[in-house]
């Protein structure tokens, strides 16, 4: 699937319609999401591998990952009603992806590539730093993305 298609499909999912504040409730765009999950295509990281979206929220990313060919995929959320409004946009994409409701530091499953849009620490600082150490302990890739300023780049580092 071409970028530009896969993005297209992403663009049919529902995202919060009533986001936490506090959590950092976002969805991820459609276009910057096939960028991404495109970007780990091409470099063999989606097509075949078992795949994770720690922080899912809607689902984007996994079931992005279950497009683009991933395996298995697993999306977690500490959220019910985000694991729900997921459940729900896979259904309407037609794709299966195991959803686990959990704080991403419950997820220990061994994985090959991570795809995660995790808060950005904005509300709480530092919030991204579970799913950092998460992503590190379960994957030999990880793609995720963060504000890009100098105090992060730091930090991240």
């Amino acid at each position: 699937m071409k970028q530009k298609q896969l993005a297209i499909e992403l663009s049919k999912i529902d995202g919060f319609s009533s986001p936490q504040e506090h959590l950092e409730q976002y969805s991820s765009p459609s276009d910057v999401a096939a960028h991404v999950l495109h970007t780990a295509y091409m470099q063999g990281d989606i097509e075949g591998k078992i795949v994770a979206d720690l922080g899912c929220g809607p689902g984007i990313f996994a079931i992005g990952a279950k497009l683009l060919g991933a395996e298995t995929v697993y999306g977690v959320d500490l959220e019910e009603q985000a694991i729900k409004l997921a459940k729900e946009n896979a259904k309407k994409l037609g794709v299966e992806v195991e959803w686990i409701c959990s704080p991403v530091e419950g997820f220990d499953t061994q994985v090959d590539t991570i795809v995660q849009n995790p808060p950005f620490g904005v509300k709480d600082k530092h919030a991204d730093r579970p799913f950092l150490t998460s992503a590190l302990k379960c994957a030999k890739k990880v793609y995720s993305l963060h504000l890009s300023n100098p105090e992060n780049r730091n930090f991240i580092r």
